[in-house]
């Protein structure tokens, strides 16, 4: 797990005791308020992590195409050729 995502996964955690700021159901049983706050948790870190992984995979190591060995899908993933796709230019070649 990355940093990012350990320092959400905490700062949720305190916010989600119960007491530190909020308390549901007000007047509840201990074993009501818990499974609440627990229930919320789990909800709420769901949600949050869902979108800040979705945020996170848009920033890919490949930039705006493929690596090479891979070709463009239309849905905008990438599919292995099985082959290279591109061969770098070599930098002691002279260009014609």
């Amino acid at each position: 797990m990355e940093l990012v995502s350990s320092i959400i996964s905490v700062i949720l955690f305190v916010v989600f005791v119960p007491g530190v700021m909020f308390r549901l159901p007000a007047r509840g049983s201990r074993a009501t308020i818990l499974v609440t706050h627990a229930f919320l948790f789990a909800v709420t870190i769901s949600a949050v992590m869902s979108i800040y992984w979705s945020y996170r995979e848009t920033f890919g190591n490949f930039g705006p195409t493929c690596p090479n060995g891979f070709a463009p899908t239309e849905d905008g993933g990438c599919v292995p050729t099985g082959g290279p796709t591109y061969v770098p230019l070599k930098l002691d070649e002279k260009s014609e």
